[in-house]
């Protein structure tokens, strides 16, 4: 018995993970570009980033200088325009792999040992910014065709998840995204993005608020 209280103590002063606002600055932030497809137009507001898809790709990289411990992302979203895509099924496919936003964690990890002149010039520039190694992505994707909570293999890469996230109703069309994974992952950056060349979308969105923990 009086083992298990002195465990209380121990156990009440356990700190709980404290939320890390992200600086939503151009300066944070590395604008890449993929070869022959149009950029997206990337604003970077007072409290906000806005997103200008065209029939458009390019993503946001944000390095961490150290290795992040992240259980939860949460993040506030809002979205005009139209996303051309219709189904799950479609949505799995290269065809349909476009999204109102992505919100990636860029997980801890040694990646294949590829050589250098076979890389495209955008990875060679992720692999140049990122100050840790990684092999793994994780993005958050609210609105997906795929109901909350399910997963999926990016069409491109199998060593890129699809969560889709659940989004509840905020002020002025805003929406938020609060999700916890079950297990704390080890990330190495961030990567922002809202595409719309697979399907010849045109839309825009926004991000602000954006916390990890």
């Amino acid at each position: 018995m009086l083992r298990k209280l002195l465990c209380v103590p121990l156990l009440l002063a356990t700190p709980h993970p404290i939320a890390e606002q992200i600086f939503l600055h151009k300066n944070n932030f590395e604008h890449i570009h993929f070869r022959r497809i149009q950029p997206t137009l990337v604003t970077f507001n007072t409290d906000n980033i806005q997103f200008d898809v065209n029939k458009s790709s390019s993503f946001l990289l944000l390095a961490f200088e150290d290795i992040k411990t992240v259980q939860s992302v949460s993040f506030e979203w809002k979205a005009s325009g139209m996303l051309n895509k219709n189904s799950a099924k479609q949505e799995r496919t290269r065809s349909g792999d476009d999204a109102w936003l992505r919100v990636g964690l860029i997980i801890s990890g040694q990646p294949d040992l590829v050589p250098e002149a076979l890389l495209p010039r955008w990875v060679k520039q992720v692999r140049n910014t990122l100050n840790h190694p990684s092999d793994k992505m994780i993005y958050l994707i609210p609105d997906a065709r795929h109901a909350p909570g399910e997963t999926w293999r990016s069409p491109y890469n199998s060593d890129i998840e699809m969560i889709s996230v659940d989004s509840h109703d905020l002020n002025n069309d805003w929406r938020q995204v609060s999700y916890e994974f079950t297990q704390p992952q080890q990330t190495v950056g961030l990567w922002i993005m809202a595409d719309g060349d697979n399907t010849a979308s045109i839309f825009s969105t926004q991000l602000r608020n954006l916390q990890i923990k």
